[in-house]
């Protein structure tokens, strides 16, 4: 249960950071301090055995950042193929398990 209530508190976090940046910085300068965000967030929690949940952040992660997107103006900006396609030229990361907790070494 507090794997679920540690997930909810970041999603939340993550939320209210996108909130702020939306109309604050510019895009393309916010962008990069997500994806250091999602790398921190992985390498902390990608642990074997813990990759659904972390797909289940990332996949929040991105609707939360979709809808932030979209409401930088009263226009919509993205359609989900339009937001695809930037995902294409400018990739977040996706979740990884960087150690092996039985063994706590590097994960291959």
């Amino acid at each position: 249960m507090s794997h679920f209530i540690d997930r909810f508190r970041k999603i939340k976090a993550m939320n209210e950071w996108l909130k702020s940046v939306r109309n604050a910085v510019k895009l393309k300068e916010w962008w990069a301090v997500l994806r250091v965000k999602l790398l921190g967030h992985y390498r902390y929690y990608g642990l074997n055995g813990n990759f659904v949940g972390m797909g289940r952040y990332y996949l929040r992660v991105l609707a939360l950042v979709y809808k932030w997107i979209n409401r930088r103006s009263q226009k919509r900006s993205y359609t989900r193929k339009g937001f695809a396609q930037y995902l294409g030229y400018y990739p977040i990361p996706k979740p990884r398990i960087y150690r092996n907790l039985y063994t706590l070494s590097p994960a291959k």
